[in-house]
């Protein structure tokens, strides 16, 4: 503790002495500026559509033969605006540059005493010669964008996601994956952190959120100091929609799927002055069926392989969410902004499990199982942000407060049934359960630039979060119906942990050369109590880590560039893993936590070459990633008369994934574009106490997207998915129950995905159809081992689904028009 008291001193006076050093430094530009009073401003847009072009880099130059040093500069806003104050009074020449755009040069503009400002008026630029075709009327975002630090994927672009969830979305990110239990991989690993608008939330899982609530997803895979370390193989960020036009505007979503799936939404917005008031909702009705085919093999003292189980499941998946979003900004002037935000979710999930099983050995015995679960829960969010923006291009401040809260309660109905008809031996019993939490979360941060080549930035965060579970089962009696509580099955545990952080980040530029390092350091505190059992499965816990990270990029050119990353991140064991209690909600497999579990420490690097010329995006990756003291989701198989599957979680020693990335974009014609990964990764896993099978293995994942305008009035686009066969450590998220496996081998998979769109009503409609799993081909196949057993796990579940959707835009409601800006020299390694 003595340890990290002093390194959080360090930093808080390394950020003291840096503070007062920037203001000093701004005291002596302010006093070189003194006699400066020229203005040059103006709006920039793209000539063939006339729309507003944001993040144009605008440099100034001194009007004279041969100079071609840049004396200061500016990029254009959201609405195209830019104006450049503090000039001396000379004769300058303006350069205007974009990203796939012919440079703009606008010479001998003076600024005299008798016209210290000038408006340059509208600015037009022209689109490159390789991109003038591509460049629509209509100001059409990139699906997917290339940056250094990230990929950035625009939802609004995307068709195959139509109708669907967030989970739809991640399916259609390259390097992102979805599995049959609808867990996100980056990577191949699941080990990744999801944010919604830059903050951790607990609100809703992404199966409930609708694909029309998302704007955009940002695929962080080496992130700075900056963010909390949290997740192994990085952090996909998810930014809601939200409008800030001047004006009042609106946009509806209607969807409708096969087999009663249904969703909606309704974005509202109305800027007035130093007010911007927006709102969401939206609905969503789900339902979904598969089954479930087991076959388990009981391998003898003897060596022999003796067939023990087999188990046929049918489940049903039925749900109701609503969710809702109100929140405002409010502009004291040009350069503080406040925003309060609230958001609402409400959920009612009805999962259904019907088994026959048959056992083989100790004796023949054929039994049903059922589990009728239902669960009602009520999600609340509350934000309040303030942000400083300075005089100094670059220099913010920002302070956040956010608190979340969660309640629910689930009810469950579980039969176990000889086939004998013997009622003696029916088993009835009955659960309740209920898990509130609380989340509070509260940072700051402060960016300061000095002149256009080195940045400085601090920051400090404190997260509080309280779970509790508490779980009660009952005995039923078959006859009367009467519930009687037992006590060997019932469980309420607590946990509370806090974290406590700051950080540091310093950034230069030198040429073509650009590097960042920064180093976050954390205080972790966390306890967790089972009430209803001995003091022995309490525990508690207190460590200090720091988080290094290192960012460098060099530009080789205008289009090529090199890059390498290193960052030291953790992934730390949830409720559900530390939670002691013995889970029997399935007779066959039982599971339970390890409050001993540690948190695993991931040292990752990374090596990128970049190249980007006229919508030509290529983005190539070596990676290298070391997992220790990896989690583990570890399989056994009892004996005995009732033979059980247990499952609980340990560390092992480590685990190693390498490989390459290749990422890229390329428009093909004017009408069809493609884009689309290959990831190659080699993994190894390694511990004593792995039983005898193959823990290391070559993996493949392959995604292909291919756009076509058709008759310059249908958008097509079809999505193919590739996922090879893989090793695994077993599922670290989620229940306990067999469907989520052990240690193990996951078989390959692969499907396609269609979708279809057209503008209707003047541009102001937009008719979208989307067909899932086109061949069906998606499925879910496991085998899973340990010292005395065998698993054959095979997942089926209805994917081929159908959906039709409508989208109407109220008074021309514009989304955010996120066009790929070029960066600046403090932005390169960002």
């Amino acid at each position: 503790m003595i340890r990290s008291v002093e390194v959080l001193c360090l930093i808080i006076v390394f950020s003291l002495v840096h503070i007062h050093a920037a203001a000093n430094f701004n005291t002596i530009e302010a006093i070189r500026d003194k006699n400066s009073g020229g203005t040059i401003k103006g709006i920039v847009v793209e000539s063939v559509s006339q729309q507003p072009l944001e993040y144009v880099n605008i440099a100034v130059f001194l009007h004279e033969k041969g100079n071609e040093e840049v004396i200061t500069g500016t990029i254009s806003d959201e609405d195209g605006t830019f104006k450049i104050e503090n000039l001396p009074l000379d004769t300058f020449n303006v350069r205007f540059s974009f990203v796939g755009f012919k440079p703009k040069f606008v010479e001998k503009i003076s600024l005299g005493d008798s016209e210290t400002i000038v408006d340059m008026g509208q600015v037009e630029i022209d689109p490159g010669d390789e991109m003038i075709e591509a460049v629509e009327i209509r100001g059409e975002r990139k699906l997917l964008s290339l940056d250094m630090d990230k990929n950035v994927f625009i939802v609004t672009r995307d068709m195959t996601s139509t109708g669907g969830s967030a989970l739809d979305i991640m399916e259609s990110i390259p390097s992102v994956s979805v599995d049959y239990e609808g867990e996100v991989n980056l990577r191949g690993s699941s080990n990744v952190t999801i944010l919604i608008d830059g903050r951790p939330s607990h609100l809703e899982s992404l199966d409930q959120m609708p694909a029309t609530m998302i704007d955009r997803v940002e695929v962080i895979t080496s992130p700075s100091a900056r963010y909390d370390p949290d997740g192994t193989s990085g952090i996909i960020n998810i930014i809601m929609k939200k409008e800030q036009q001047f004006g009042a505007g609106g946009m509806v979503n209607l969807n409708i799927g096969t087999g009663d799936k249904y969703n909606g939404s309704l974005h509202l917005n109305n800027r007035i002055e130093r007010f911007n008031i927006f709102g969401n909702y939206d609905f969503r009705i789900h339902s979904m069926e598969g089954y479930n085919v087991t076959d388990r093999m009981h391998i003898t003292t003897e060596g022999d392989t003796v067939r023990q189980l087999h188990q046929y499941e049918n489940f049903y998946r039925d749900g109701t969410f609503h969710n809702f979003r109100l929140g405002t900004d409010f502009f004291l002037d040009p350069q503080n902004t406040i925003t309060l935000m609230g958001r609402f979710n409400l959920r009612d999930t009805r999962p259904r499990n019907y088994s026959k099983v048959n056992l083989f050995r100790p004796s023949e015995t054929e039994m049903s199982t059922s589990m009728e679960r239902q669960f009602d829960g009520l999600g609340q969010e509350y934000v309040l942000n303030y942000t400083r923006e300075f005089d100094q291009e670059g220099r913010e401040f920002m302070a956040d407060l956010m608190a979340g809260i969660s309640s629910g309660e689930t009810k469950r109905d579980i039969i176990v049934e000889p086939n004998n008809y013997n009622k003696e031996e029916k088993k009835i019993k009955y659960a309740e359960s209920s898990a509130p939490g609380t989340l509070i979360s509260v940072q700051s941060d402060y960016v300061h630039p000095f002149g256009d080549r080195s940045r400085f930035e601090v920051g400090i965060k404190s997260i509080i979060r309280d779970v509790e579970d508490d779980f009660r089962m009952y005995n039923e009696d078959p006859e009367s119906g009467d519930l009687s509580l037992n006590n060997d099955y019932s469980n309420y545990f607590l946990y509370n942990e806090t974290i406590h952080s700051a950080y540091i980040i310093y950034a230069f530029s030198a040429g073509d050369l650009h590097l960042q390092g920064g180093l976050r350091a954390e205080q972790h505190d966390s306890q967790g109590e089972l009430r209803e059992s001995d003091d022995e499965e309490d525990f508690s816990r207190s460590f200090f880590e720091p988080f290094p990270s290192a960012h460098l990029k060099y530009l080789l050119d205008e289009k090529n560039s090199l890059s390498f990353s290193y960052s030291r991140r953790i992934n730390r064991p949830g409720i559900s893993l530390l939670n002691p209690f013995v889970n029997y909600s399935d007779p066959m497999n039982i599971s339970f936590g390890n409050p001993k579990l540690k948190p695993e420490f991931i040292n990752s690097y990374e090596l990128g070459y970049q190249f980007s010329q006229n919508r030509k995006e290529l983005s190539t990756s070596l990676f290298y990633r070391q997992t220790d003291d990896i989690i583990s989701r570890e399989m056994t198989l009892t004996g005995g008369e009732d033979p059980q599957t247990i499952t609980t979680f340990e560390n092992l020693q480590q685990g190693v994934s390498t490989g390459i990335e290749i990422v890229g974009n390329y428009p093909v014609t004017s009408w069809w574009r493609i884009n689309g990964n290959i990831t190659y990764f080699y993994k190894y896993l390694e511990d004593e106490r792995l039983p005898d099978w193959d823990y290391e293995d070559d993996v493949w994942q392959f995604q292909l997207t291919s756009n076509w305008e058709i008759l310059e009035r249908f958008d097509m686009q079809a999505r193919f998915h590739y996922n090879s066969a893989e090793i695994t450590a077993g599922r670290t998220r989620g229940g306990g129950c067999q469907q989520h496996g052990g240690q193990g081998v996951i078989d390959e998979n692969y499907y396609l995905d269609l979708g279809l769109r057209t503008d209707v009503l003047e541009g102001n409609g937009t008719i979208s159809l989307r067909l899932s799993d086109v061949f069906k081909t998606r499925t879910f196949d496991m085998y899973t081992y340990g010292d005395t057993f065998t698993s054959d796990l095979k997942r089926r579940r209805e994917s081929r689904v159908l959906y039709l959707g409508f989208t109407y835009r109220l008074d021309d409601y514009r989304e955010r028009q996120d066009i790929e800006r070029e960066d600046s020299l403090l932005d390169e390694i960002e």
